[in-house]
């Protein structure tokens, strides 16, 4: 039985350090017992400066990286009642910021007294998820909403039997429901890319491709969206192949032409490049529109991130575009980045890779 015993505490001693949550146990003088590994990480502490010191002294230690001594007072008074008050969330700033879920529970048995014990959790990324979802929901309920009411609106008009509309205005009305039907089916595709982005599961069927050409029938579908800018060719003369998905480096490409047109309301000149660099092809989209800030660089390949400008107000997205281009890009083996000033325009690159005899000998095995 006392061998039973032993071997009953080892486990339990090896579960509470073995948990993806923190753990820490008070006795009943108020000082620590345990503090398990992932604590240890999550607060970057050392187990071995705080067992046995007094756990008012740990909370205020935490409440410093924290926002403040009115934490500890907190951790206190629920450490106190924690059979009345369960836990709470609160943020950690140091030694990274993170969002910490914390619970409170009291040790059963006649010899605990009031010791007790508390779960650390990282619910970071939980919060990251759910501000994500109510993103999604907020863009997509947005984005859905204007096309939706244009189509009902006009295809409700048109079934009107109290009007008679002439043939041209009929067509004025048919032609806005298709497109609006296109933002619409532009907006799911965008979503379901995103899924496949985010799952890892973009599907890429890669090519020798002649960049020259995807990159003329670009700008060249570019050039039909708008009247006041022009666009400028820079293709280095031997282009090399690169090994690529060419409905993929489209999508880039048409991504890369209608954010230089959207973010450069005034027109101007877009000017596309292409050059050797080691073993890629850098491919850059150059505006002279509004700018981005540089603070903001990093970010405007997250999901449903907007620059907020004129420009983004007036005409709108999902914010999703740029995210998928970086996916698809990054799935290639290649790079996107951005560079910009304020008022001085955008310029947006991305590197694919040469075709190398390999990638040729592959692709025959494969086939």
């Amino acid at each position: 039985m006392q061998r039973f015993a032993t071997t009953t505490r080892d486990l339990a001693h090896d579960a509470l350090t073995s948990l993806a949550d923190g753990v820490t146990l008070v006795d009943d003088d108020a000082r620590i017992a345990l503090l398990n590994p992932r604590a240890e990480d999550l607060f970057d502490v050392r187990a071995s400066e705080w067992l046995g010191a007094d756990v008012d002294a740990f909370y205020h230690a935490l409440a410093k990286n924290a926002g403040g001594e009115f934490l500890a007072e907190r951790f206190e008074e629920y450490a106190a009642r924690a059979d009345e008050l369960p836990g709470f969330e609160f943020t950690l700033r140091a030694p990274s910021e993170k969002v910490i879920e914390a619970k409170w529970f009291a040790l059963r048995g006649k010899e605990n007294g009031n010791a007790y014990g508390v779960l650390w959790r990282d619910v970071t990324r939980d919060k990251q998820v759910d501000a994500m979802k109510s993103q999604l929901l907020s863009t997509v309920s947005h984005e859905l909403r204007t096309p939706l009411a244009s189509i009902k609106g006009f295809a409700t008009t048109l079934l009107r039997q109290d009007v008679r509309w002439d043939e041209a205005t009929q067509r004025e009305f048919l032609r806005i429901i298709e497109e609006e039907s296109n933002r619409l089916e532009e907006l799911i595709d965008n979503l379901l890319d995103m899924s496949q982005v985010e799952a890892g599961a973009l599907r890429i069927q890669r090519e020798p491709v002649q960049l020259r050409r995807l990159v003329r029938e670009a700008v060249d579908n570019a050039q039909r969206l708008t009247e006041a800018h022009w666009f400028v060719m820079d293709l280095a003369s031997e282009l090399p192949r690169v090994w690529a998905d060419p409905r993929r480096v489209r999508q880039v490409l048409n991504n890369l032409l209608e954010n230089a047109i959207k973010y450069a309301p005034n027109g101007g000149q877009i000017t596309v490049t292409c050059e050797v660099e080691n073993e890629f092809v850098i491919t850059s989209v150059a505006d002279q529109g509004e700018g981005i800030p540089r603070e903001l660089l990093e970010r405007v390949f997250d999901r449903f991130f907007q620059v907020d400008g004129a420009s983004t107000r007036k005409t709108g997205g999902s914010g999703l575009g740029l995210a998928i281009a970086k996916g698809i890009v990054e799935a290639h083996g290649g790079t996107i980045w951005a560079e910009s000033e304020t008022g001085q325009g955008s310029v947006f690159r991305f590197s694919l890779p040469i075709v190398k005899e390999s990638d040729l000998l592959q692709n025959q095995f494969n086939e």
